[in-house]
């Protein structure tokens, strides 16, 4: 038997798909969320011409795995920065100035009602003299079952 990689449920057949720019080994019913390799074009558009060009090859950029630089927002990241901006004396007008943000956005940040872009948590980070992020290494470690963590145990499929 074979596992689906996006709802993780076993079937005898697979079918290759591309879902999100993912390819990816589904059952039947979940390869209706993507495209088969046929009929993709990683440019866009098929090439038409097979004359062959003399051009030289770019190097191909090393891996770069996107999980190695994750970085967590602290829990009470709106209590530490309102806390910070009120013991260096700043209004939220004036730090909102200071960092470029607006200033109804820097009350929701404040209150925890939304989450910075990293660009805004840099800037107040320098302007305020804090660590938002927290540290160390997170576990991603899955605890139940013997089999691996599948895209379906992180979406919800929507079913008509």
């Amino acid at each position: 038997m074979k596992i689906c990689e996006l709802c993780g449920k076993e079937t005898t057949k697979l079918y290759k798909v591309r879902i999100e720019g993912a390819e990816m080994a589904v059952c039947k019913e979940c390869a209706k969320f993507g495209v088969t390799p046929k009929s993709y074009s990683r440019l866009g558009v098929a090439k038409t011409s097979t004359s062959k060009t003399t051009s030289t090859k770019k190097p191909k950029r090393p891996y770069r795995d996107l999980f190695d630089n994750l970085k967590t927002l602290v829990e009470d990241y709106g209590d530490i920065i309102r806390e910070a901006r009120e013991k260096k004396g700043l209004t939220i007008e004036e730090l909102a100035k200071r960092v470029g943000i607006k200033v109804s956005t820097l009350h929701k940040i404040e209150r925890n009602e939304l989450e910075p872009e990293e660009k805004y948590v840099k800037r107040l980070e320098k302007e305020l003299g804090i660590s938002l992020y927290e540290e160390g290494d997170i576990d991603y470690s899955v605890s139940s079952g013997d089999e691996g963590l599948t895209l379906g145990d992180f979406i919800k499929i929507k079913r008509k």
